[in-house]
């Protein structure tokens, strides 16, 4: 009698343990999650720029950290509260096991999805630009809470109100087919396999991105003596050089990698995490349901591996906070980082110079239009602007005989974007000012 007793205190002192544990990782939980969602939306909205597809995911694995935390871990605090007894239905017990399970599905179904958008944004660039900004990383998404609908089915068949009033397993604590079937099919779906998808897409990832540095070495490395290579090519050439020379581009090159490296290892981290979280309650599981007698004397090490699965849905928004400090700021503050110096007032005079040797000369115009108001801080006006005419000649083969213009048009809210005008790719060289900078490249006989 003592030991029955003993017993049932030992039970009752591990689920008000469950009880204290799952309740903070709720509150936690919810709290984190909200939060990211305010820094993305709010952030992108100081910043006047349009949410991004990673962004995009993002939201939705929040929306599924969200369900988690309130009707995985909410039902169970409910049900832990009412131990043994279940107060609801037979269809009550398993619909309470369904809404349960589906976030536990859907979480690292999201993960594949950013893995694979980052996968074709990075490694298949072409079929990136060419499709819709929205359209993949929405059908992405879409397909990952499908799968967890689906996946999530068989709690319907597998639980169920028993005759003592417990909503538990049909196959209870027995040997059973089913059982086995169940708990490694769980495993391997919710854990391994997405998993092993995250894995892959991120190898191929961080080949291409290795591969892409390697090769802007080389470029700079060869853009060193572009100035005794163009003397036997076209104007074109020259100017395309001179522009992959200039410290706009390298710094908008250099910018624009140092941002694609940043979101890999944001969602590498986040994808790690998971997998590393759930790896000791999925191993538990699977060695509970081979070999019960390992764990039988040990309830307490599948208890605490329980909570730290549960801790990576709190876990996700501080990984993005703390590779997104600026963005955290920028929302709380809802200020736009000045670039100017606004501790005096800025005002710019028209300035001219030019070189010429040859009869032959690239004239290059640079319009940029900034104002200059009480406060200090510059902004856009369409009368006040700044021009430079800068002429300089080469030995050049080729002759132009009618002018050509070609016009740039380069914003901050796609900066890094290649361009396409008149079938040549140009670079965005603009980051972060929030200026719009419209120019002219004639070229022309000065005979």
């Amino acid at each position: 009698m003592s030991n029955a007793k003993s017993r049932y205190a030992e039970q009752q002192a591990q689920i008000y343990h469950m009880i204290i544990h799952e309740s903070i990782v709720m509150t936690l939980s919810i709290l984190g999650n909200i939060f990211l969602l305010f820094v993305i939306i709010r952030g992108n909205k100081v910043a006047k720029r349009r949410i991004s597809p990673v962004q995009l995911l993002l939201i939705h694995t929040c929306v599924a950290d969200l369900l988690f935390a309130t009707l995985a871990l909410g039902t169970e605090i409910i049900t832990l509260l009412t131990y043994p007894e279940f107060l609801g239905s037979d269809f009550v017990c398993k619909l309470m096991r369904y809404v349960q399970m589906f976030p536990m599905y859907a979480s690292p179904f999201l993960l594949v999805a950013i893995s694979a958008d980052r996968y074709q944004a990075i490694c298949r660039p072409l079929a990136h630009f060419r499709s819709s900004r929205y359209r993949r990383p929405n059908w992405l998404a879409a397909i990952a809470w499908t799968l967890a609908l689906i996946f999530s089915v068989p709690q319907f068949f597998v639980w169920g109100k028993q005759r003592d009033g417990m909503c538990r397993t049909v196959y209870g604590s027995e040997k059973s087919v089913l059982k086995y079937v169940y708990i490694i099919g769980f495993n391997t779906f919710a854990w391994l396999l997405p998993s092993i998808f995250a894995a892959g897409f991120y190898y191929c990832v961080c080949k291409a991105v290795r591969m892409s540095s390697a090769n802007l070495t080389v470029e700079k490395q060869r853009n060193s003596t572009v100035g005794e290579e163009v003397k036997s090519g076209t104007t074109e050439d020259y100017i395309e050089e001179l522009h992959k020379k200039s410290t706009g581009f390298r710094r908008q090159t250099s910018e624009f990698d140092r941002k694609r490296v940043q979101t890999v290892r944001l969602t590498i981290t986040i994808v790690a995490c998971n997998f590393f979280l759930w790896m000791p309650f999925c191993l538990a599981n699977i060695i509970q349901a081979l070999w019960p007698s390992l764990l039988s004397q040990n309830q307490t090490l599948l208890t605490y591996a329980v909570i730290l699965g549960n801790l990576n849905s709190c876990l996700n928004p501080w990984i993005y906070i703390l590779f997104n400090r600026s963005n955290v700021v920028k929302a709380i503050c809802g200020q736009k980082k000045q670039y100017l110096d606004t501790s005096r007032k800025v005002s710019f005079n028209r300035t001219e110079f030019s070189t010429s040797v040859n009869p032959y000369a690239v004239t290059r115009s640079a319009r940029l239009s900034r104002l200059s108001t009480p406060n200090g801080i510059a902004t856009l006006s369409p009368k006040s602007a700044i021009r430079r005419n800068v002429s300089f000649n080469t030995n050049l083969k080729y002759k132009p005989k009618t002018t050509q213009q070609v016009l740039l048009a380069r914003n901050n809210s796609d900066a890094g974007i290649p361009l396409v005008v008149q079938g040549k790719s140009i670079s965005t060289v603009l980051n972060g000012n929030g200026y719009q900078q419209s120019e002219e490249t004639e070229f022309r006989s000065l005979n």
